[in-house]
Order: C-alpha cells, then sequence, then structure tokens
C-alpha cells in the first residue's frame, strides 16, 4: 500500500502527450462559447418560454401544497435514486465496492449536473479515482462500457413498454407505433449483432473491419488521419467480453433498477404536486420520461436543463389532451411536477458529490498503486 497518488496517466494507462502549441487557448475558447451557449438556453427557456407556458407563482404553490407523506415518500425515493447507479458499477465492476462506487458516482455526477459538456471531465475524475484505489485503466474501460452498453439498451426499450401501456387504455398514437416498433427492431438487432461480435471471432473481425472502412473514408472527406478502429473495435469485443461473461444477469436486473429509480421518481414528483392518473395516465407518464432521456443526451447545458424540461412538459401535456379530449389543460400542475422532479434529480448530487470528492482528496486509506494491485484485471490489451 502507498500514500501516493498513482502517476497520472490516459484511459489506456499510456503517459500523456505534451501538449500541443496553442491547444490550452483555443480549449479556453471552446469552454466560454459552451458557457455562453448555455446561459443563453436558461435564458431564452426560463426567462422567456417558460414564463409563456406557466406562472412561477402557481408552480410554487403547487409544490408549496406536497403533504408530508408525499415528501417522505419523494424523499425514500430520491435516496433509491442515488443509489441506483452505483449498484449497476458494483456489479459491472466485480471488485468495487459500494461505498467506492457511491463516492466516485456522487463526485463525476456533481460536474456534469454543474458545468456544461462536464461529462468529459467527469469521466476523467472517474478514471483518476478508479486508479487511485488499484483499479487497472483496462478493467475500468471494460466496467464502464458494459455499463453503458446496458444503459444504452434500457433507454431504448423503456418507451417501447410505455407504448404498449398506453396502447391498453386506447390512446396510442400513430407516431407511437412507429416509435415502438421501430425500438423493438433496433433493439433486437443490436442484441443480435452484439450476441455475434462476442461469440463469433471471424464476425467480429469482419465488422472490426467494415468500422474501420468507414471510419477512414469519412476520416478522409475531413482531411484527418484515421483512428485505428480495428484494434478499437476488437478491444471493444474483448473489454466487454470480460463482464458479459459472468454478469450478464446481474447487470440486467441492475440496470433494470436504476432505470426504475429514475422514472419512480419522476412520476412520483409529477403525481405529489396533485396531477392524477385520470388527468395522466402513468403510461403517458413513463414515455414522456422515456423520451426526454434521449434530449438529456444533447450537450447543450447540464443534464439537458431547460430544453429537456420544455420537451417533457409538452409530451405531459399531449398525454392530459389524450386523454381528456376538449377538456382544459393546467400546464401550470404539470410545469410544477416536472420542475419539482429536477430539482430533487439535479441538484442534490452537486453538493454531496462535493462532499465525496473532499472525501476522495482527504482519504488515503483506499489508496493503492494500479501499477502492483491491478484490482479488477481484464484480458490483455488487443494490439493493433
Amino acid at each position: 500500500m502507498t500514500d501516493e497518488s498513482p502517476p497520472t496517466t490516459d484511459a489506456t494507462g499510456s503517459e500523456p502527450e505534451a501538449p500541443v502549441p496553442g491547444s490550452e487557448h483555443q480549449q479556453w475558447w471552446k469552454r466560454a462559447i459552451s458557457i455562453g451557449i448555455t446561459i443563453a438556453v436558461l435564458v431564452a427557456v426560463f426567462g422567456f418560454v417558460l414564463p409563456r407556458v406557466a406562472d412561477y407563482r402557481a408552480i410554487i404553490d403547487y409544490i408549496g401544497d406536497i403533504s408530508v407523506t408525499d415528501w417522505l415518500i419523494l424523499g425514500a425515493i430520491s435516496l433509491w435514486f442515488l443509489i441506483a447507479y452505483p449498484i449497476v458499477l458494483t456489479t459491472a465492476m466485480r471488485t468495487l465496492k459500494l461505498k467506492e462506487a457511491f463516492v466516485n458516482h456522487m463526485a463525476g455526477t456533481a460536474i456534469t449536473n454543474s458545468l456544461p459538456g462536464g461529462g468529459a471531465l467527469a469521466l476523467g475524475l472517474n478514471y483518476a479515482m478508479y486508479m487511485s484505489w488499484g483499479f487497472t485503466p483496462e478493467s475500468v474501460s471494460a466496467g464502464l462500457l458494459a455499463a453503458g452498453v446496458w444503459d444504452w439498451y434500457a433507454r431504448i426499450a423503456l418507451p417501447v413498454l410505455a407504448v404498449v401501456g398506453i396502447a391498453i387504455f386506447g390512446q396510442a398514437l400513430g407516431w407511437m407505433w412507429a416509435v415502438s416498433i421501430g425500438g423493438t427492431l433496433w433493439v433486437a438487432f443490436s442484441i443480435w449483432l452484439l450476441v455475434q461480435v462476442l461469440r463469433s471471432d471471424p464476425f467480429a473481425q469482419a465488422v472490426a473491419r467494415w468500422v474501420d472502412k468507414v471510419v477512414a473514408r469519412i476520416s478522409s472527406w475531413l482531411h484527418r488521419d484515421p483512428p485505428n478502429t480495428y484494434a478499437a473495435v476488437l478491444q471493444f469485443r474483448t473489454d466487454l467480453r470480460s463482464v458479459v461473461s459472468t454478469q450478464a444477469a446481474k447487470l440486467t436486473w441492475a440496470t433494470i433498477g436504476n432505470h426504475l429509480a429514475m422514472a419512480s421518481l419522476y412520476t412520483a414528483s409529477i403525481y405529489a404536486v396533485g396531477v392524477t392518473t385520470d388527468d395522466i395516465p402513468i403510461p403517458w407518464v413513463v414515455l414522456s420520461f422515456a423520451l426526454g432521456r434521449f434530449l438529456v443526451m444533447i450537450p447543450i447545458s447540464p443534464g439537458g436543463l431547460g430544453l429537456v424540461d420544455l420537451g417533457w412538459i409538452g409530451l405531459l401535456t399531449l398525454g392530459w389532451q389524450t386523454a381528456n379530449p376538449g377538456e382544459p389543460v393546467d400546464t401550470d400542475l404539470i410545469a410544477a411536477g416536472v420542475l419539482l422532479f429536477r430539482a430533487l434529480s439535479l441538484f442534490p448530487p452537486i453538493p454531496i458529490g462535493m462532499g465525496t470528492w473532499i472525501f476522495w482528496r482527504a482519504n488515503r486509506s483506499w489508496r493503492r498503486d494500479w501499477r502492483t494491485v491491478r484490482r479488477g484485471q481484464t484480458t490483455p490489451t488487443v494490439e493493433a
């Protein structure tokens, strides 16, 4: 054991390259532009668009009328929400302890929820923390890759299930069937493709060659040197197999639990402010949440704040109108539920994550040198 942090490395464990002259200046400008765009979006949404849709005073009144019982329920679900993804991480990285996963996830989430485009910074911090605890870069990549692939499948499957629920109520619209059928076919094809890549060496090599050709052609159009995509695809396969071979079932259940926690907090927030299942049936609420999860991936503002909220309000309004044709829609009530969910999901991880980051910096007892401990060691790196 050592009290010193491991040497600085990149995600592959290699020594970082020397910075390109002028690159820091370019990064500063990119960061400034990103922050400027984020501020503009937030001002536009919350200063001009949302006030035309809902009344802030009415929103505050609706949230203020939430009962003590509902607050207790929201608090319990919020705790589940905070711990759900760390459980996924401990499943994808078998030797990772839950307390380590919680510290890591909260610190990264604090950055993601605070800064526009903070995902890259959060990922760098996550790697640094894992490696300071003795995990090899390869094992970290394998675990995060597996968790990411399973999360993507869940993102696609959730709206499909929601449409089925809406169809049971007899309220499915034409575009919903297109989303449902398209999502089902995509999930089925991608699972089949993944299984074939993992099981068959010739198939994996053929896919790697095809991807390499496509990337090389795109790189030539952009007048850039093509990366070694062939080796990257085979490394993707090696990393994923190291986790899937033993953890596929557990990872599936953990991922379902994570998405169920997020959907439950969203649904409970919508109904806690006074929306009823007659106003908006549960499948409509779940569908709005599921589709909004795709908007979150657009890195304009932290957590998609602003644009995603408008999307949720619009989808919930459509659900209300479809379930109650011709009746007035209380957009103040809908907006109150959406903003309550935002307050519960976006902001608590920020101070918690700052605390876990301070704990990680101060606590030396967890530190291990990954070059000697090699926690979570998986298969060797694929050579180019």
